[in-house]
């Protein structure tokens, strides 16, 4: 009994290659193709068409598919016959001189998914391969009957194609029989159609294939013998190809192709250059909008300069000091510290210093155990978390505090040192804390002096800085405070001592005090029957007498 008929096969592909148009309309709707689009003078659904009509042409030619169900298959899935394939005849040696030549270039459709799944963290370049895959079954399984160099096909187009795409396709991916057989038995096979009705016997059907009169006991043996012989056909076969690409290589046009080829390339380095440059733009509007912190912008604004003239000397290969990117930030706790390393992390990752741009924050009682031994490995384990980003490591002076009558902190220091050192390439380490107390802390390791050399100080908020946050807070929440509301709480924020402000904890305090002033506007606000959206928006000088 057979599992799917060559119609249903025909609709199957046909499925599939829309799910392809979907993630082209995606790349063209949100700009990824108009720079590609300006190089290829082409729409991104004819270079698609072109794609997947070049892929199933180059299957055809591998597993010896020349029946006339073949190049009709091939011309059901796609829109236009760019190759000007016809069923009535094989496919001409000229078109598949054209196809090789064509697929030996980077995909420019899985690069352009990969650069938006890196962007907006979608999967849109894993689910455009494993949909192409979906086709090409497809196409093996006409006339009830599974090619046997399917599986071979399969792994020579993941290992040409793989690299171009981050994260999602990696050598975890064991395409062989098993592989096969889940695929084409799950509802994606149909790209959204449900096969919940497919019999187990139409699963053995399709499972068995080539195998229906080796037993279950030689079934295994049988296919790992067939493997090897096709592979020795496949290397013999490859020879010839690549003896055939060669020679083509002397064409007239190739010089051409050449050319728009490297200009593809070109035009998406451009592309991910102008996005870098634009969300890099983006964080540094992030961070000029931080209340107060005037020093801090300047410091990190010159940080920033000298990074980018160092990467304009190293592309004229001109000589380029060595650079510590580990900072100390000073300051009482509430002033922004975590706030701006945590844009500090994403900046580094655009500027190229940093892979991912990631935060990771612990303090002493992350990184310090109550064993001995426990330590080094506690600290290794944090700072491969926070590889390809920074690690900002609170009130890090705490780790020289040797209270507890052992030596842990020293040894956690010992160990970061270390790490330091060994992934300095993709590591950036913060460290904050009071101004006297990191001073101390600093001098607790030869090894700390010199790899911390950017000092950054945070000062305490004004009066009229913290009220700029408490504004601020308010807005995010649709709310607007009253004048004399505000008036109050600038009168009694100023009547704090010095001692006072200390415990108050700046922008920390400023949350809280705006989380009380919550509580009592709720607590007013449930005394009225019908509130009104005017009563609902305004905070008034009831609700915040009790908050501060």
């Amino acid at each position: 009994m057979q599992a799917y008929s060559n119609r249903s096969l025909f609709e199957i592909a046909r499925e599939n290659f829309k799910t392809l148009q979907k993630h082209c309309k995606d790349l063209l709707t949100e700009g990824y193709w108009e720079k590609p689009e300006e190089v290829l003078k082409q729409s991104v659904y004819d270079v698609l068409d072109i794609y997947v009509q070049a892929v199933l042409i180059q299957y055809a030619v591998f597993s010896k598919h020349f029946m006339r169900e073949d190049i009709e298959f091939i011309l059901s899935t796609v829109e236009k016959n760019h190759f000007e394939l016809d069923p009535e005849r094989c496919i001409d040696d000229t078109v598949v001189a054209q196809v090789e030549r064509m697929l030996a270039s980077p995909p420019i459709l899985l690069q352009l998914c990969d650069l938006r799944d890196q962007e907006k963290g979608t999967r849109s370049a894993e689910t455009f391969f494993e949909t192409m895959i979906n086709i090409v079954l497809a196409m093996a399984y006409l006339n009830s009957s599974k090619d046997q160099y399917v599986i071979k096909f399969i792994q020579e187009y993941y290992n040409k194609i793989h690299v171009f795409i981050s994260n999602r396709l990696n050598h975890d991916y064991v395409l062989d029989e098993k592989y096969v057989f889940r695929k084409i038995c799950s509802e994606m096979f149909r790209t959204g159609v449900h096969i919940e009705s497919m019999k187990t016997s139409h699963q053995e059907t399709i499972v068995n294939g080539l195998y229906a009169n080796v037993s279950e006991k030689d079934k295994e043996q049988s296919i790992e013998e067939n493997n090897q012989q096709d592979i020795k056909e496949y290397e013999q076969e490859s020879k010839q190809q690549i003896e055939t690409i060669e020679e083509n290589e002397e064409f007239t046009g190739n010089a051409e192709e050449k050319k728009t080829e490297e200009s593809i390339q070109q035009a998406i380095d451009e592309q991910k250059e102008a996005k870098k440059k634009e969300r890099l733009e983006e964080l540094l509007e992030e961070l000029r909008d931080l209340v107060g912190l005037e020093s801090v912008k300047e410091e990190v604004n010159s940080l920033i300069n000298l990074i980018k003239v160092r990467k304009m000397r190293e592309r004229f290969q001109m000589p380029v000091m060595d650079m510590s990117y580990h900072m100390v930030f000073t300051g009482n706790p509430g002033t922004g510290k975590t706030t701006v390393a945590r844009i500090i992390a994403e900046i580094y990752k655009e500027l190229g210093l940093l892979s991912k741009g990631n935060l990771i924050e612990t303090d002493r009682a992350g990184l310090v155990a109550g064993y001995v031994g426990q330590t080094a490995i506690k600290v290794t384990e944090v700072v491969e978390k926070a590889l390809g980003g920074v690690l900002f490591i609170d009130e890090a002076y705490s780790l020289t505090n040797n209270t507890c009558g052992n030596d842990f902190g020293n040894e956690a220091i010992d160990t970061l040192v270390k790490l330091m050192e060994d992934h300095r390439d993709d590591l950036v380490v913060i460290v904050a804390g009071y101004k006297k107390e990191m001073e101390t802390f600093l001098k607790a390791n030869t090894g700390l002096i010199s790899r911390f050399n950017k000092f950054i100080e945070f000062k305490d908020y004004s009066v009229e800085e913290l009220l700029a946050i408490l504004n601020g807070m308010a807005k995010k929440s649709s709310m607007e405070l009253e004048e004399d509301a505000q008036h109050y709480i600038k009168k009694q924020l100023s009547k704090m001592t010095k001692a006072a402000r200390n415990r108050f904890g700046n922008a920390r305090g400023i949350r809280n005090v705006f989380e009380k002033i919550l509580t009592s506007q709720a607590n007013r606000l449930v005394t009225y029957e019908k509130p009104t959206l005017e009563l609902l928006t305004q905070i008034v000088y009831e609700d915040v007498v009790e908050a501060i």
